[in-house]
């Protein structure tokens, strides 16, 4: 027993905390196992029925090579390709909606954990009415495309016809700020004319603050305000 307790006083604890492990060769192949899955979640206050909505999503992506959709946590789910092209494909003709609500997706970058990515951009297609003749053109789109949110694409195929409705454009959207609605443009001679944005696929969203994230009902802005006179400076022709 006593050689027992001295050897017990001759070890310093202290150090242990400072001592490294060097793992073996091969523990991080798995590193990129979330190479070919996006993580969503779906902007809505309501439950999601998620039984209903893993099959309406198969349904209408419908991936050659299939797909496995997993629940992360409540309201957060993670979707397995098994093909790149599906998983690219989905992504470039989004945005997605289920029941009115706005899937917002993200890659899972080499090493990142699945539930920490962010999820605070959407891209749309929106259009652009009201445009004066002359201003069709990709400069302006690119211009006009940075104000309403990130400029990505200006669709050239819309300006076959001599004749155009609206500029069309593919932009990245911030889900943290209120949609925006119009934009004034001043022209060379000095002319004023306001353009209107709508947004294609364009799910659920709040009249009257313009943010996704809600619907009018849970908006804090009508809470607040109680019993007084509500203005929705938004609305539903946001809808192209």
């Amino acid at each position: 027993m006593e050689d027992i307790e001295m050897q017990m006083e001759e070890m310093d604890i202290t150090n242990e905390k400072n001592e490294e492990l060097s793992l073996d060769e091969g523990v991080e192949e798995d590193i990129n196992k979330f190479d070919l899955c996006l993580v969503g979640q779906f902007l809505t206050e309501k439950n999601i029925n998620v039984r209903a909505m893993k099959t309406k999503l198969a349904d209408l992506w419908k991936p050659a090579m299939g797909i496995n959709i997993e629940d992360l946590k409540p309201g957060l789910f993670l979707f397995q390709f098994y093909h790149r092209e599906d998983m690219n494909w989905v992504v470039s003709s989004g945005p997605w909606t289920f029941d009115g609500a706005l899937l917002v997706l993200n890659y899972i970058k080499s090493g990142e954990e699945p539930t920490i990515v962010p999820l605070f951009e959407v891209d749309f297609r929106i259009q652009i009415h009201n445009l004066p003749v002359g201003y069709m053109s990709e400069v302006v789109g690119k211009q006009l495309g940075n104000f309403f949110g990130r400029f990505l694409q200006y669709d050239s195929k819309n300006n076959s016809s001599i004749w155009r409705e609206f500029m069309r454009l593919r932009i990245r959207v911030d889900i943290r700020k209120p949609l925006k609605r119009r934009k004034k443009i001043c022209k060379k001679d000095k002319s004023e004319v306001m353009v209107n944005c709508k947004y294609e696929k364009l799910g659920d969203f709040c009249f009257i603050c313009g943010m996704l994230s809600h619907t009018e009902r849970f908006c804090q802005k009508k809470l607040e305000a109680g019993s007084e006179e509500i203005v929705r400076e938004w609305g539903p022709w946001l809808r192209a």
